[in-house]
């Protein structure tokens, strides 16, 4: 019995250590991780929305979206007089071939697209891969919900899919098309001279990224 006692506050005892160990490193390991995730994702930014200037202000903010309870994040590239040059939207799909696909997209003020860059996947090398590739993403650049249905041809739609990759491509339609929609729900004015009041906007974090 008492040899039963030990082992179990050994166990207890080595359980604590590893415990404190984890949150350690962890404390340790946290802040450059975020540094180097904030880093990839002004990188994919500025690939996405181009014309940025050190003048201008980025402002990080969560869309809401109504099917479900995950948010969109979205960034709101602001000229120095505080009107929008344009946006870059991280839009999700889980209808990839395996599962799901992060991208970042640009979407200039009248939200026609800049530029589209996958950020996360898990599909197929060297079939559903090939979405990263320019010659399939050139075919969104100036496109929007009013000038192009982004679905693939087989369905119905515009999207010239990727040979062998129709689901990755279907996916990838499907993410686009969540985060136009959510960022004309949330910010879409009437007015040209758009300004971006953040009071005005429920979802909006009020943090500047440096």
């Amino acid at each position: 019995m008492k040899d039963n006692i030990m082992q179990v506050v050994k166990l207890f005892i080595v359980c604590v250590i590893a415990a404190a160990v984890l949150a350690w490193v962890y404390g340790f390991t946290k802040a450059p991780i975020e540094k180097s995730k904030m880093s990839e994702t002004m990188d994919a930014i500025k690939k996405v929305v181009s014309g940025m200037t050190d003048d201008m202000t980025i402002k990080d903010t969560l869309l809401s979206v109504k099917e479900d309870t995950s948010k969109i994040q979205a960034f709101i590239i602001l000229n120095p007089d505080s009107s929008v040059y344009a946006y870059a939207v991280k839009t999700v799909t889980n209808l990839g071939y395996g599962g799901g696909i992060v991208i970042m997209l640009g979407l200039d003020k009248n939200f026609a697209i800049t530029g589209v860059e996958p950020l996360e996947h898990k599909e197929t090398p060297g079939l559903g891969t090939k979405m990263t590739k320019e010659e399939f993403k050139v075919q969104f650049i100036g496109k929007s919900l009013d000038n192009f249905n982004f679905k693939v041809v087989k369905d119905g739609g515009d999207i010239v899919a990727i040979t062998a990759a129709t689901i990755t491509s279907r996916a990838v339609g499907d993410a686009i098309t969540r985060g136009i929609t959510y960022a004309e729900e949330n910010f879409k004015v009437s007015s040209d001279t758009m300004v971006i009041d953040s009071a005005a906007i429920d979802t909006m974090k009020s943090e500047e990224i440096k």
